[in-house]
């Protein structure tokens, strides 16, 4: 179901491409994307299915390649908001491609002092989107962070970031949703994967609830150079 302010900005807005900035002509090929910048982006294609460390299935609709991280970081340090609307319906296309059914979606969260300091969090936009997609109730609020941790590009191995993130996730007691979701299937979703430390801690708390966990991230290079490797043994 499409909010008020979805439909006014339907309305009203002129169409531009979120990725290059430039006035689109509708209809456009994906929301908020234009044809020439759809076709430069790093889709995963048949490796939309991650193998990581993680002990839950885990799709990611995008190589984390240009234009990627400019639009990931625009989102998250810039306020363009807009970008979680374009990701979005990517990353439900991955969900109809697999065949993946979920009883509801719960975005990976910031601490509070981040969120605060940032304005919102960037994988319950993601996860607000897909929701009107894909018909789904967003859960927010009910996995918190509630370990403040510096940004993952400050730690220096995979190890450390794991140790950083220990038991950094937690379910508010005060909404006892688990009650609820016992035995069901969430989409646990955010905007990237790099080390996998954070989706493997935040899913931790759902799992020991009683979730079945599925992870979705708009992008990640885990297998990229498998890809490489596979195409270095087709052409010799």
């Amino acid at each position: 179901m499409k909010t008020v302010r979805r439909f006014l900005e339907e309305l009203y807005y002129i169409p531009y491409c979120s990725v290059c900035d430039s006035a689109a002509i509708p209809p456009l090929p994906s929301p908020h994307i234009c044809r020439d910048c759809l076709s430069t982006l790093p889709f995963r294609m048949g490796k939309e299915k991650v193998t990581w460390e993680g002990s839950f299935p885990l799709y990611a609709s995008l190589f984390y390649r240009d234009p990627v991280p400019r639009m990931v970081v625009s989102l998250k340090f810039s306020d363009r908001t807009d970008r979680a609307n374009a990701l979005a319906p990517l990353l439900a296309r991955t969900v109809e491609r697999h065949r993946l059914s979920f009883d509801a979606i719960v975005p990976v969260p910031l601490h509070v002092k981040r969120e605060r300091e940032r304005g919102y969090n960037q994988a319950a936009l993601i996860a607000g989107s897909l929701s009107e997609i894909l018909a789904l109730p967003v859960i927010d609020g009910w996995l918190v962070r509630d370990v403040y941790t510096e940004p993952q590009s400050l730690s220096q191995t995979m190890k450390e970031r794991f140790l950083h993130l220990k038991d950094a996730f937690t379910l508010e007691e005060d909404l006892p949703v688990d009650h609820f979701l016992i035995g069901r299937h969430v989409l646990l979703v955010d905007d990237v994967l790099t080390t996998g430390a954070t989706l493997s801690a935040a899913a931790a708390p759902l799992i020991a609830a009683g979730m079945k966990v599925t992870g979705l991230v708009a992008a990640s290079d885990k297998d990229r150079y498998d890809g490489y490797r596979e195409a270095l043994e087709a052409y010799f």
